[in-house]
């Protein structure tokens, strides 16, 4: 029994890939079947370690990029993708799986198109309210089709292999069934995040009122790598006479450490907003600007309408109208506990857990 998966660049693509082998491989007992070899075909590993921790084999597959804009990059790219196809396609060959598993994307669209020739099933998954032009390709000829977002089903023509299951979320970052979110009384905890490469808008704005924030808050500030160097130099001098310990700065940090003690989240609109749903955490997102990233602006406007979030659009974004967003959610119990609850009906528990049934479904009925 073999499963590949494929789709890769960022964290919102990959760890919902991880998270879905983790129960693929949890349910092995279930369906009292051996586990199954996992193979994980892109680009770039992404993350050696999460790959090595469930025995994943990577191989390297080429990718282009089809870019909206002139590009003299689309024409080399176009080759690139075409080489890829073959590459994947004999690669495939080789190993031939029971199933694909992917999360869509230009990195993923090799492979699939691959297995397509090849006969082998796909199951597709997509995180974003408006799908990629790449995810809709390949949604045409993938045997499962599963989303994050209901409004995304706007956009497949065909919506008799489409389930709304979810956002699979690694197991380290899911919290117990029984956990309940409850307004803190005491000194409340902002998390701070821009994405795993950080953000210099939002650390900016920051920077700006952090004394203020400091002085009724602990702060917990994820910078980025990239910046990590700029925060510490320009924090230290604005901390100078206030108490430091209120505020702590990482360049990457793992939150599934610390969101059972946020009381509140500022970040952007990826895949991590339905990490916030599932620990219940109010949150202010700050999409990518629409000119960067169409798929931030959609997701949290999307996910605004579930009265979970705050959003604030980042050509809007002033110090002002942070601190004061900060200080209505924490400070009004009424809200504060409505967007927690909110949070938690919005939480699907078992996306992975459906994703990976599924995937054992075609796996058995095609041994």
């Amino acid at each position: 029994m073999k499963i590949v998966i494929t789709g890769g660049g960022t964290g919102g693509h990959f760890y919902p890939l991880i998270a879905v082998m983790e129960r693929v491989l949890k349910h092995s007992s279930t369906y009292k079947a051996i586990e199954p070899s996992i193979y994980y075909f892109g680009e770039k590993e992404y993350n050696k370690e999460a790959l090595a921790n469930l025995s994943i084999v990577y191989k390297h597959i080429p990718s282009g990029k089809n870019r909206i804009y002139f590009s003299f990059s689309n024409f080399v790219d176009y080759f690139r993708t075409l080489f890829g196809i073959v590459i994947a396609f004999f690669k495939l060959l080789f190993i031939y799986p029971d199933v694909i598993f992917s999360k869509g994307g230009y990195d993923s669209l090799p492979t699939c198109v691959a297995a397509f020739l090849l006969r082998i099933p796909i199951v597709l998954h997509d995180s974003d309210a408006i799908p990629g032009r790449a995810t809709l390709f390949i949604s045409k000829f993938a045997y499962r089709v599963a989303l994050s977002y209901g409004e995304a089903s706007n956009y497949f023509s065909d919506k008799s292999n489409l389930a709304l299951t979810g956002q699979p979320i690694l197991l380290k970052y899911t919290p117990d069934i029984n956990f309940t979110r409850q307004y803190n009384t005491e000194r409340k905890t902002i998390l701070v995040t821009g994405g795993s490469l950080g953000s210099v808008k939002i650390n900016d704005t920051i920077l700006e009122i952090l004394p203020e924030l400091i002085s009724k808050y602990n702060v917990i500030h994820q910078t980025g790598e990239a910046n990590y160097n700029d925060v510490i130099t320009r924090s230290n001098v604005i901390l100078d006479s206030y108490n430091k310990t209120a505020y702590s700065p990482y360049a990457s940090l793992d939150f599934s450490r610390i969101y059972e003690h946020v009381d509140l989240v500022i970040g952007r609109a990826g895949s991590s907003i339905f990490e916030f749903y599932a620990w219940q955490i109010p949150s202010i997102i700050i999409p990518i600007s629409q000119a960067v990233s169409r798929d931030q602006v959609k997701n949290a406007e999307a996910s605004q309408s579930t009265g979970a979030i705050k959003l604030l659009y980042e050509e809007n974004l002033t110090s002002h109208v942070l601190h004061s967003s900060i200080n209505e959610i924490l400070s009004d119990v009424e809200l504060y506990t409505k967007m927690a609850t909110n949070a938690k009906s919005n939480y699907k528990p078992d996306a992975a857990d459906i994703i990976a049934k599924e995937i054992w479904n075609i796996i058995l009925n095609h041994k």
